[in-house]
Formats: structure tokens, sequence, C-alpha cells
């Protein structure tokens, strides 16, 4: 029979106190953690997490040793106290000692009461759910913080905190609007702009983590065949509405006009700078580009309004 480790994070200690608190005390099979700081165990390193190593043997087809992050499971299940469970559920749970748990997304910031005494650097903040299946978010008790070594598992601070400022490849906005079959012509204004593009500085902060990041520019290139004709550095974001009838864009830099007929390509990336504070120290700034969004237009003689 195929037996497969489960791995989480390391919060069972508080989650056995909470389940002290549901059922009686001294249960068969029960891993009793008196305080909620594996009081009945030893904490562990095992690879980059804390674990709470506790005898737990519970009722034949699975259990053994328990160690506060892997439970034996025999084909995902395992009988707990005579009640076979699941380990493992589709939307992230995983049973606990008579419980499921599952980290919280997003973590809460840093100096949120929830946290309590933890440290947001070495602990992950997780659901709790003890009395209702399937468990739901947020759980039926308060959320519980688990310990873990460095950094808990999953993006570490820094990447998580990048992760949350990074600006998506840019919405590109243009009129006349371009794409398969679009036409537009020679001397009408051209309007160039990135759809719901967010100019303002925008803060994360994650543990002692703190990024900051400062929108720079829109980057335009509008390219005849493989030969580059234009680049514009856009610093505003004005869409084109049907009211502006004919009228040029109020920024220069986000505006065109093409001058010869002709299939053309346009594209536009986004720049931004991100500063990363770690401990109150901060690393060099860097500058961010975003991939490239593209649309095609074929301009023609004439002229035709920008929608």
């Amino acid at each position: 029979m195929l037996t497969a480790t489960r791995r989480r994070f390391a919060a069972l200690a508080a989650v056995f106190a909470i389940v002290l608190g549901a059922t009686a005390l001294g249960a068969p099979g029960r891993a009793l953690a008196g305080d909620g700081d594996c009081a009945s165990g030893k904490w562990v390193q095992v690879g980059d997490q804390m674990i709470c190593q506790i005898s737990s043997p519970g009722s034949p087809g699975g259990g053994g040793e328990g160690d506060g992050v892997g439970l034996d499971c025999t084909n995902n299940h395992i009988t707990y106290q005579g009640k076979d469970y699941i380990c493992d559920l589709p939307d992230g749970w995983s049973f606990s000692y008579g419980c499921y748990i599952k980290l919280m997304e997003p973590q809460p910031p840093a100096g949120d009461p929830a946290w309590g005494t933890a440290d947001p650097n070495t602990t992950r903040m997780q659901y709790v759910s003890c009395d209702t299946y399937p468990p739901k978010v947020p759980g039926d008790r308060d959320p519980v913080a688990g310990p873990c070594v460095g950094r808990c598992g999953g993006l570490n601070p820094v990447q998580g905190v990048t992760k949350q400022l990074a600006i998506k490849t840019p919405d590109l906005g243009m009129a006349p609007p371009g794409g398969a079959g679009a036409v537009g012509f020679v001397n009408a204004n051209v309007w160039l702009w990135s759809k719901g593009l967010d100019t303002s500085t925008q803060t994360r902060q994650a543990g002692t983590v703190v990024g900051v990041r400062t929108f720079v520019r829109a980057d335009w290139t509008v390219k005849k065949g493989t030969a580059t004709v234009a680049t514009l550095h856009c610093t505003s974001d004005n869409e084109y509405t049907p009211d502006k009838g004919n009228a040029a864009s109020p920024d220069p830099d986000c505006a065109y006009q093409f001058k010869t007929p002709g299939d053309y390509s346009v594209s536009v990336t986004t720049t931004w700078t991100l500063l990363i504070t770690q401990n109150g120290v901060a690393e060099p700034l860097q500058n961010v580009t975003s991939a490239a969004s593209t649309t095609t237009i074929t301009i023609q003689e004439g002229q035709s309004t920008n929608g």
C-alpha cells in the first residue's frame, strides 16, 4: 500500500491547544500540547522548518509518529481517533490532529494584532477549522501562527513584495484602435495610453521588508515592417473618448501622426523604479521594465475621426 508523507507549515502546537478546548482531555490517541508551546513534545528542525515532535498513536490505518508538520497518510486518508479523514483537500486545507489548517493569503501586514507575539518574519498565519466540514475560509477558530526557520515556505518577503508591486504587461490603448483589420489614416491624430495604468506611488510591506514602487514612464515604439519610425516616452495617461473628436492628445509625448501609408505595429512597455528596504537598510534602486504589448494597424490615405 502506497504511503505519502504530507508536509505543511508548522502551526500544530497552537492547533492542539485549540482542539483541547473543543474535546475531552486525554481522549484515546490524542496528541496533547498543554500550553500551546509544544509542552508534550520537543521542537526540532527539519529542513527549513521547526516542527513540534509529538507521539500520536492514532488508530489502525494511519497516525504513527506525528511531527507537527507531517502525518503518515495512505492514499490521502488517515484514521484518527477511529474516524477516517482526507489528509489534503483540493482547496488547500490540510488535516491536523482533528482540525484542518490552511495558509492565510495574503498574510496580515506586520503590526496586525492577529500576530500577537509571533514574528511575521519567521511564522505564517493559518486559518483553523475544527467543527466545520468541508472547512471554509476563515475557519471556525481564531487563526494561528506556525513557526518556521529563516523564512516560511513559498516566496520570501523580498520576492513577495516585489511580486505584489510588479506592473503586469500594459493594456495597450490606442485611438484609432489597432488589431486585426484595423485601419487608420495619414495625418490623423492618434492617442496612446495604457488602460488603467497605475501611475501612483505604491508601498507594500512583509515583516521588516518594505517595497516602494514609483512609476517612471510608458515607452511606445512605432514600426513599419522591421524599421522603427518613432519612439515616445509618455508619463501621463490620457484616454481617448468619442467626445474628443479629431482633437490631439493633451500630452504630445502620448500622441502620434502616421505620415505615410502602410502596415505598422505599435508596442508599449512600462518602466518603474523599485526600492526594497530590509530592517531599515535600503538596497540599490532597481529599474524594472514590463514585457511589451503590441497591436497592428494599416494606414491609408485620407482622414477620419480617431475612434
